[in-house]
């Protein structure tokens, strides 16, 4: 019975000493997040090394995760003026294809790459253990949402930088709302976003580009006539809605607008209000942090008597030095205005 109770003691005691504190150690050593769909996700407590494609990718730099941002897509890595600001990124692999629905990504070159967490939710991912955060970019909310989230993931200076960054993206999109009040609804200016090679892609309800051509002053034809989300439309469509103002994603799409006979009796193409969205880090006009500049940029575009005073090009370096601690240059900024790819 001595023994019994001696062991019991000893077993207790190994317990207390190595069990005990490897909970804690744990415990200490993870943290739970919940990202934009309410799933509780746990996460070490400090992330060193993430995956992202696309705009998530842009918010991560922005928020000064190059260093942390170790694997990416093709479409991050063959940007330019990305890697020009970023120079690390050019070799970090790239394991996501082109961002979108059929976006594909190697899960081989991924799980070399070791990442904490990948932002974004894929089945696939998680399949293999490797932690998974939902995001979302439908609308301004999502993309503030999506920010704070990517800052508390990577740590206190992130977080700093993503609430000045929501700060500044809500009193852009005030001061514009403020100076076309003046426009009643029916006076405003019809918008058809053309997106694809073909720019007969576009979005209507609940989508960013409806949010930023509303924003801006202007009327998204496509939520007009009903349409909700992305879908592909025909040109009869678009000739019924016949918008004031065509606003392409494409150089290839901005191109057939032009040189198509299909297009030419538009009324946009008729008063040469035919316009290419800019491109610097990420393409404005999609679903990014830095598309807060398609809404002063667009604005200026549908209202130039109301927004003399707003200088897009100043707004680019403002921007750019404020987020991206990067001075841009004048032929830098002359090639985000307009893009020839």
């Amino acid at each position: 019975m001595i023994h019994y109770w001696q062991n019991l003691r000893i077993s207790r005691l190994f317990f207390l000493l190595f069990f005990v504190p490897a909970l804690v150690f744990s415990a200490q050593t993870k943290r739970t997040v919940t990202d934009l769909e309410g799933r509780k996700v746990e996460i070490p407590l400090k992330v060193t090394r993430v995956a992202a494609n696309g705009a998530l990718a842009q918010m991560v730099l922005m928020l000064g995760g190059e260093d942390p941002l170790v694997a990416t897509g093709i479409f991050v890595t063959r940007n330019a003026m990305l890697v020009r600001i970023y120079p690390k990124v050019q070799n970090v692999p790239a394991i996501f294809g082109p961002p979108g629905e059929k976006s594909t990504v190697n899960l081989e070159l991924l799980v070399k790459a070791h990442p904490d967490l990948v932002f974004g939710k894929e089945e696939s991912i998680e399949a293999l253990g490797i932690p998974t955060l939902a995001m979302s970019l439908l609308n301004f909310d999502d993309i503030k949402k999506t920010t704070l989230l990517i800052g508390q993931v990577l740590g206190e200076e992130a977080q700093k930088r993503a609430t000045d960054f929501c700060e500044y993206y809500d009193s852009t999109i005030q001061y514009i709302a403020t100076r076309t009040a003046v426009v009643p609804e029916n006076k405003r200016p019809t918008v058809y976003y053309a997106s694809g090679d073909d720019a007969l892609s576009t979005e209507g309800i609940q989508t960013i580009a409806d949010s930023w051509i509303r924003a801006a002053g202007g009327v998204n034809v496509a939520s007009k006539a009903g349409v909700t989300g992305t879908r592909k439309v025909s040109v009869e469509e678009i000739m019924r809605w016949n918008p004031d103002v065509i606003i392409a994603n494409s150089v290839k799409g901005f191109a057939e607008i032009q040189k198509s006979p299909l297009w030419a009796s538009f009324r946009a193409v008729r008063g040469n209000r035919v316009y290419l969205a800019p491109k610097g880090v990420y393409l404005w006009s999609v679903r990014s942090a830095e598309g807060v500049l398609q809404i002063p940029w667009t604005a200026s575009l549908l209202h130039p008597s109301l927004l003399k005073d707003v200088d897009i090009r100043v707004e680019i370096q403002r921007f750019y030095r404020r987020f991206y601690h990067y001075s841009v240059s004048d032929p830098e900024i002359d090639a985000i205005l307009h893009p020839v790819r």
